[in-house]
C-alpha cells in the first residue's frame, strides 16, 4: 500500500509518495509567484495551486512505478490561506485568495479592537484580533469589494479548493476552520452565530461541513483522474493546515 502527500505552499506546491512505513519514495515540485499589487499585500489566484497539485501529484505517480491500484489514498495540507477564495456558487473564484502574509484590513483590525472585547473573542475562538487572521480580510472584501461581495457563494481555503477539484466535494477541516480566526467556536467545534453576527460575516458563506483532518472527504472523480493520474474512486483525505498537520 502506498499513500500521497500534497502540500500546498506560499512559493510551490510539493507530492510525495511514501510507503506505509512513511518512506518518502519519489517527489515533485513545481514554483509560482505571490501577487503583491499594494504595499503589505500578498494574494494568488488558486488556478496555480491547482495547476501545481495536479501535476505534481501525476509526476509522482508515473515516476514512483507502482500501480495505480496500490495507491490507497491522497491527502492534502496547504498554507494558511487567509481571507479564503471568494467562490460563486459554480465554484468559480470570484477575486484573488488574500493569503495570510496580506495585511491590508488594518481599518478592519481596528474597528474590532474598538467594538468587541478581547477577552469575548478569545473566550470564543481561541484567537485574538490580527490583521494576520481570515476573518479580518474576509471584512476587508467586504467593505471595498462590494460587487463581489453580493456574488458569493462561500470562503473556500486553498487545501479545500484543491479537495473540491479532486472530488467534487465541498468541506473544510478543524484546523483550517479554527485558523481563520474571529468566527470558529473551538468548544462547539462549528462556525459562531454570535460572532459572525458581530462582525458582519454572514455564516452561509462559511462552508457548511467541517471535518477531521484524517477524514476521506470524497474519491477521485472520472475527471480529476485524467489530471492527477490516479484511479476513478481513489479516496481523498482532507488533511489540514500545513503547520499543525
Amino acid at each position: 500500500m502506498y499513500l500521497i502527500g500534497c502540500d500546498i505552499g506560499t512559493q510551490g506546491t510539493k507530492s510525495v509518495m511514501v510507503n506505509e512505513k512513511g518512506k518518502a519514495l519519489v517527489e515533485a515540485q513545481r514554483e509560482y509567484d505571490v501577487i503583491k499589487p499594494g504595499s503589505n499585500w500578498a494574494e494568488q489566484w488558486p488556478d496555480v495551486w491547482v495547476k501545481a497539485a495536479f501535476e505534481t501529484i501525476k509526476e509522482v505517480s508515473e515516476k514512483s512505478g507502482i500501480k495505480k491500484k496500490e495507491i490507497a489514498a491522497l491527502a492534502i495540507s496547504g498554507l494558511y490561506g487567509g481571507s479564503g477564495i471568494p467562490v460563486d456558487r459554480g465554484m468559480k473564484p470570484l477575486h484573488p485568495c488574500l493569503i495570510w502574509m496580506d495585511r491590508r484590513a488594518t481599518s478592519q483590525t481596528d474597528w474590532v479592537k474598538e467594538n468587541i472585547s478581547r477577552d469575548k473573542i478569545f473566550s470564543i475562538t481561541g484567537n485574538y484580533v490580527d490583521s494576520y487572521y481570515g476573518f479580518t480580510k474576509i471584512m476587508w472584501l467586504r467593505d471595498n469589494r462590494p460587487d463581489i461581495w453580493k456574488k458569493i457563494y462561500q470562503f473556500v481555503t486553498p487545501k479545500d479548493y484543491m479537495v473540491y477539484q479532486l472530488t467534487g466535494e465541498n468541506a473544510i477541516d478543524y484546523s483550517s476552520a479554527g485558523n481563520i480566526g474571529g468566527v470558529f467556536d473551538i468548544r462547539k467545534l462549528n462556525w459562531s452565530k454570535e460572532m459572525c453576527e458581530a462582525l458582519g460575516i454572514p455564516i452561509e458563506y462559511l462552508p457548511e461541513r467541517i471535518v477531521k483532518s484524517s477524514d476521506v472527504v470524497g474519491r477521485v472523480t472520472a475527471e480529476s483522474s485524467k489530471l492527477c493520474g490516479l484511479l476513478e474512486g481513489t479516496p481523498v483525505v482532507s488533511g489540514g493546515i500545513d503547520a499543525p498537520v
